[in-house]
């Protein structure tokens, strides 16, 4: 029976920190063209949500800080792709001269 397969966790760390970035750009983007917008009298409709204020606020340090998250777990990822692999070709290897695999 082959070696279970390891996961580099790099990856399953790059999903949310990705929805996060993902999420936030497009509120970030949204609130720019609202404000761009402004003129239409919907456009103020959500002008005082919380999530708003905040990225009024705080949004291109969000962005930022999420980005540089991003470029390190990438990184992360990268560099030790090779060493979760090789852990598991040593495992299937062990397991074939053990007469397990």
């Amino acid at each position: 029976m082959p070696a279970k397969k390891r996961y580099n966790p790099f990856y399953v760390l790059l999903i949310p920190a990705g929805v996060a970035f993902v999420v936030t750009a497009f509120a970030y983007g949204l609130m720019a063209f609202q404000a761009v917008n402004a003129v239409r009298a919907e456009a103020h409709r959500h002008a005082a949500h919380p999530l708003f204020e905040w990225l009024r606020g705080h949004g291109d340090a969000a962005l930022l800080a999420e980005l540089a998250v991003l470029a390190v777990l990438t990184i992360g990822a990268i560099m030790t792709d090779n060493w979760w692999d090789q852990s598991t070709r040593d495992q299937d290897h062990f397991d074939r001269l053990s007469g397990r695999g």
